[in-house]
């Protein structure tokens, strides 16, 4: 199956672009598919629908790790 990546993503070795148009077997672009990825390319496929990505932010906690001198 042709289908057309929506986001970057890797798939055991393979690395898919945004963008990029692969023929790929059915059962795997059926999971690009399901997981948001891909669609399917072709005259007669859907049009594209945009990946929908929130704001993530990363809470950094400070943390001190002590390392005493335990040789009496």
């Amino acid at each position: 199956m042709k289908i057309l990546c929506l986001t970057t993503f890797l798939d055991g070795r393979d690395r898919f672009e945004k963008d990029d148009t692969r023929t790929v077997p059915d059962a795997d672009a059926a999971r690009f598919i399901s997981h948001g990825w891909a669609v399917e390319a072709g005259p007669d496929a859907a049009a594209p629908v945009s990946a929908v990505t929130g704001e993530t932010t990363l809470d950094i906690q400070n943390g001190v790790i002590a390392a005493g001198d335990s040789n009496g």
